[in-house]
């Protein structure tokens, strides 16, 4: 009847980038069975339940080593005791989506206005396409 459930996602399940579909694909689903588990606490009443979906940009955890922003300033690579403490802030102000650096949301904002095409265009001007620095940490 009551609690919060923080799901991990990642920036990738908000905006896709080149050789990142199968990584993309369970980073959306995170984010719509976060929202998916919003909206049935809502219908059947369940005001004590929250959802926290949480999408950190590339963080420093060794996953994708070498991958580079491209505007490292405004984009950085993130520490994952920063990303920690966020999470932990949003969760107390029962945030639903956390979306990380905050700056980031302003970048997000043109995709409803543009068509899929350009959006794409604009994304890899943005540098979606970190993954092409990205080297192995073992072989499979």
């Amino acid at each position: 009847n009551y609690g919060h459930i923080v799901n991990i996602s990642s920036l990738a399940g908000i905006v896709s980038g080149p050789l990142l579909a199968d990584y993309c694909c369970s980073k959306y689903a995170v984010r719509g069975l976060t929202q998916a588990m919003l909206s049935e606490m809502d219908y059947i009443g369940k005001k004590n339940v929250k959802f926290t979906s949480v999408h950190p940009h590339i963080t420093k955890t060794g996953m994708f080593n070498n991958a580079q922003a491209k505007w490292s300033l405004v984009f950085p690579l993130l520490e994952p005791d920063w990303v920690a403490d966020q999470v932990i802030i949003g969760t107390q102000e029962e945030r639903e989506q956390l979306i990380l650096p905050k700056i980031t949301n302003l970048f997000l904002m043109p995709e409803h206005f543009m068509s899929t095409k350009v959006y794409r265009k604009y994304c890899e001007v943005l540098g979606n396409s970190t993954m092409k620095t990205f080297k192995k940490i073992r072989d499979e």
